[in-house]
């Protein structure tokens, strides 16, 4: 019996240290659309400790993936069909 829990006790310090020493996930990870739900809970956790981003590299990747969202914003209409709709809406203020 003092077997079985001395190895159990082994097998949950390695699984421990393995899992410690595991790579910080990157940002292009936070980045796919397929781990959203993973970005929005890493960023709810960092932001429960202060300063995060300086001390731990999940939460500098995975808030300097939320900021590069901000960049590939796409409108929903295209500037073809915006300016078609902002004429038909404006013909009657047309220039002479």
């Amino acid at each position: 019996m003092k077997n079985i829990i001395k190895l159990s006790l082994l097998g949950a310090a390695v699984a421990g240290v393995f899992s410690a020493c595991s790579e910080p996930k990157s940002i292009e990870y936070y980045s796919d659309p397929k781990n959203a739900k993973e970005l929005e809970a890493k960023l709810k956790e960092c932001k429960k400790n202060a300063n995060s981003a300086q001390t731990d590299t999940e939460c500098a990747n995975a808030y300097h993936a939320e900021y590069s969202k901000s960049f590939n914003y796409k409108p929903q209409v295209s500037t073809k069909e915006f300016m078609q709709k902002a004429r038909e809406q404006n013909k009657d203020f047309e220039l002479k």
